[in-house]
């Protein structure tokens, strides 16, 4: 089954690295011949467009000249705009008029002056009617001064013309007189027909009428290649196209894609204030379909290749699965036990490097067998070793001669089996330690009492490790005992002494802090007594008799208090000549003023010292305090005896006080010798 998977995982990857490059070249060459394509289409039409651009341009400069040296001939514009003008003169201005209508060949339909409010003051063709308001005005009487425009584009029928018409104006400076009196600047006004530029676009069809050049005057009129009448452009397909071009700067390409077209446009420069603009336009399917054909040869060719490549693919695969079906099977083999099996691959390649690599690991590995073995042999540490795969438990030599315990009788599931020769306390603190290093499959180390075959207690270390598989589930706990007994039979002793005062044989302060805090927490719901014992003018029997004598009350002190914890408190030396005394017993406390006198009393009764020759009586103040009455931990437990205590000193000392926050230093003592 694994080698299915391993050979069916090769010939998916096979067809991924066959299969994906063809996408990807075919999707990138698709794209890229496609966008040649377009580029190609795209230049074509830009220059086409350029073209006819161009010579309609070079139209409107002529009508704009015309315009221009008439706006500048002074004498024409104002016998044109005079009623009292000669009949010769009519006639001149009229033949000045008439020369550049036939010169257009009748492309200038009429020309028309007014003044700076729009009416007419003379009308070429009589067609608008002298007097009357001029029809364009609106459009083109903020045009600046020596300025042309070219207007929009008309309907004819409206303004009594046979064809669609267009303007171009220019405002003059001249002296215009209409009537006798009145004198102001006006505007000198060409009416041209679209014929002319109709037909010019005629010629702007390309490549068997899929391209084409077509005209907007900027407001939203179009004249198109069929030479037709204009039109609005929202009634044709040019509509996104123009409305894209107000976007884009002078014969810069722009974005048809919305109306399935490619293409670029351009501004028409014959007349200065124009706002008319060519586009040259050209469908995006039709330049695609040019390069249809050669790509559906490449993916052709590419689907051959893929095929080939395929079987090639598979014929790889079978010879690389082959050998690992043979490796497989002897795999099998030496795990049943036979480890004398090795792999036998006969074609020189990476496989059989393989093979003969894992023959030298597998040979590694009974040799490491050995060694372990010889070693757990030779080693004062004792090894175990669960197998949770095969519910096997191995224990060494030592561990066997050390300890009374069968390994096939071990718990496996749990590991519990070092339990059985424990002493009763750390067989419990083992179980728990060994649940958690199972449930977290890591280490763990700790320290044991464990029972000997020969019944004795002895210190052992236990050091073990849990090893899992992929998937995070035990497969095996290999371990170390190691018996530590000296060492921690030391530590131990080490430990003892550091917790004890050398002169009184009493708990030290911090020890006595420590076992004070631990047994208020012990006895939370319970009452705790301390004493506080400051022997009185130890500093004089220091100063009289020496410090050796000193040392001697200490111990003599020792003593005494020792008698009154035996099986019910504690007691330790702060230093000094100063001590504290734990009570936990509830009939000494219920009776603590009692000890307190009894041991005031013996203290004072007199110690003999055989060094100085001497009896000494020795005061002691003492301070009572309870838990959790005065304090609700050790150290403010303390603090309240020594505060009491120091109540006695300021009172006349040899005495006995319990803390009352509310005593004041006239109250008078409660006991006094």
């Amino acid at each position: 089954m694994q080698s299915l998977k391993i050979k069916s995982l090769l010939q998916y990857l096979m067809l991924i690295l066959i299969i994906v490059p063809v996408i990807i070249v075919g999707v990138i060459g698709f794209f890229s011949i496609s966008g040649f394509a377009n580029s190609t289409v795209e230049q074509y039409a830009k220059s086409i467009g350029t073209a006819q651009g161009s010579v309609i341009d070079q139209a409107l400069g002529q009508y704009e000249r015309d315009i221009f040296t008439l706006s500048l001939n002074s004498d024409v514009f104002n016998m044109a705009a005079s009623a009292t003008v000669s009949e010769d003169n009519q006639k001149l201005v009229k033949s000045t008029f008439d020369g550049i209508i036939d010169r257009t060949e009748g492309d200038v339909m009429n020309f028309v002056i007014i003044d700076k409010d729009g009416e007419i003051v003379y009308d070429h063709e009589g067609k608008q009617g002298q007097g009357q308001y001029f029809f364009g005005y609106e459009e083109m009487k903020n045009i600046p001064m020596g300025q042309s425009y070219a207007s929009t584009i008309y309907a004819g029928s409206e303004q009594n013309y046979d064809t669609d018409v267009f303007f171009i104006a220019r405002a003059t400076q001249s002296e215009m007189v209409s009537g006798s009196t009145n004198t102001t600047n006006g505007f000198i006004i060409e009416i041209i027909s679209t014929q002319r530029i109709s037909a010019l676009l005629q010629n702007t069809k390309f490549d068997g009428g899929n391209g084409y050049v077509a005209v907007t005057d900027g407001k939203g009129t179009v004249l198109d290649y069929n030479g037709s009448a204009s039109q609005k452009i929202d009634s044709t397909d040019l509509k996104d196209i123009f409305a894209s071009t107000e976007k884009n700067s002078e014969n810069k390409p722009i974005d048809f894609n919305k109306a399935g077209k490619i293409g670029c446009y351009g501004r028409f420069t014959g007349v200065s204030g124009s706002n008319w603009k060519w586009v040259a336009v050209y469908p995006a399917g039709t330049a695609s379909s040019q390069v249809l054909v050669p790509i559906l040869i490449a993916i052709a060719v590419m689907l051959v290749l893929a095929v080939l490549c395929v079987l090639i693919g598979a014929k790889v695969t079978n010879s690389i699965v082959a050998p690992m079906n043979v490796m497989i099977d002897n795999m099998k083999e030496i795990k049943e036990g036979d480890r004398e099996k090795r792999f036998e691959i006969n074609t020189k390649n990476e496989l059989h490097e393989m093979a003969v690599l894992f023959n030298g690991l597998l040979d590694e590995v009974c040799m490491s067998e050995e060694l372990h073995k010889t070693i757990s042999d030779i080693s004062d540490n004792m090894l175990f070793e669960w197998d949770f795969a095969k519910e096997h438990m191995y224990v060494s030599d030592n561990f066997l001669e050390r300890f009374d315990i069968n390994p096939a009788e071990c718990q496996l599931a749990n590991g519990k089996f070092l339990d059985k020769v424990m002493t009763e306390e750390y067989a419990e603190q083992y179980k728990r330690d060994i649940s958690t290093l199972l449930k977290n499959r890591t280490g763990h180390s700790g320290e044991y009492q464990m029972l000997t075959k020969g019944g004795t207690v002895v210190w052992f270390t236990v050091r073990a490790q849990c090893i899992t598989d992929r998937l995070g589930e035990p497969l095996r706990v290999i371990g170390v005992v190691t018996d530590i007994d000296s060492e921690k039979k030391m530590e131990l002793q080490l430990s003892e002494r550091a917790s004890y005062d050398f002169l009184s044989q009493l708990y030290n302060r911090s020890t006595f802090e420590k076992e004070l805090q631990s047994e208020i927490e012990r006895n939370a719901h319970s009452k705790v007594g301390v004493l506080f014992i400051d022997v009185d003018d130890f500093k004089f029997i220091n100063d009289r008799f020496g410090h050796s004598v000193g040392d001697e009350v200490i111990k003599y002190v020792s003593g005494c208090i020792k008698q009154r914890v035996k099986g019910s408190g504690f007691a330790g030396r702060f230093g000094g000549d100063e001590f504290v005394l734990c009570i936990t017993d509830p009939g000494q406390i219920q009776d603590i003023e009692s000890l307190s006198l009894d041991l005031i009393d013996e203290l004072y009764s007199g110690y003999r010292s055989e060094l100085a020759n001497v009896s000494i009586n020795i005061k002691a103040s003492i301070g009572i305090a309870f838990s959790p009455e005065h304090g609700e931990n050790g150290k403010q437990v303390v603090a309240a005896a020594d505060e009491a205590m120091y109540f006695v000193k300021k009172n006349g000392k040899a005495n006995y006080h319990i803390y009352q926050p509310e005593d004041s230093e006239m109250e008078g003592l409660q006991h006094t010798l």
